[in-house]
């Protein structure tokens, strides 16, 4: 069986992770993949987000020196690269995304992609006002932005769903710490010549809890990384 880990940054989100529990629980994954799971809780978290999360019987990192998004992913991946296994998923906590999209993207990276990415946009089903006026435009924008600057285009730049061969996010090497990190993934991808794949997933709404990213300042800190990488 093929290693998989999935890496899950958490910070007031019991309500997603117990639907990514029971989603979990109804894949198929489980049984063809070997599967590991590393929570990194934010020490900010005030709700039962770490209990919730312990049910998957696997790591879990209390994020209690850094804040943020991608230095989440930095301390994950440092106990990741102890044990590093064929591929790498980085999903988002909210429930907004399902296992079900999870397998398409390790489906993508068998076939050779070494990222791959889930596209709300290309799916066709997605309701702007389930992600909000201000999310939505900013990320149209954004990804066009981060199209021209890489000379690759990618639909849907912020998406909270990636996945790596074990090789690829090596080379990568993140150093972001917050909402910037996909603007680095997606400018490192182009600069390293990886052969990114985006993936058609069908995303839902946030399943409780309030999104954390800010719309103005983290769209230009986004901004400032896509012109940087």
């Amino acid at each position: 069986m093929k290693q998989v880990c999935i890496i899950i940054p958490v910070k007031d989100e019991e309500t997603g992770v117990k639907f990514l529990f029971q989603d979990y629980q109804k894949c198929i994954m489980a049984k063809k993949y070997d599967m590991s799971f590393i929570f990194v809780i934010d020490a900010r978290t005030s709700d039962t987000s770490r209990e919730v999360s312990a049910k998957f019987g696997q790591l879990i990192i209390d994020q209690s020196d850094t804040h943020g998004k991608g230095a989440a992913i930095k301390e994950a991946l440092n106990s990741w690269n102890k044990n590093k296994t064929e591929f790498v998923i980085f999903m988002d906590a909210d429930g907004s995304y399902s296992f079900s999209d999870v397998y398409k993207i390790i489906k993508s990276l068998e076939k050779g992609a070494d990222v791959a990415s889930g596209s709300r946009f290309l799916s066709n089903k997605l309701d702007p006002k389930e992600m909000g006026g201000l999310h939505f435009f900013g990320n149209r924008v954004l990804s066009k932005i981060a199209s021209i600057k890489n000379r690759r285009k990618i639909s849907d730049l912020c998406t909270g769903l990636w996945g790596f061969s074990s090789h690829s996010l090596s080379v990568i090497n993140i150093k972001s710490s917050g909402f910037d990190l996909e603007a680095e993934i997606t400018g490192r991808c182009s600069k390293l010549n990886l052969k990114h794949h985006e993936v058609p997933v069908n995303w839902n709404a946030r399943k409780g809890g309030v999104s954390k990213l800010r719309s103005f300042r983290d769209g230009f800190i986004i901004l400032i990384r896509i012109l940087r990488t």
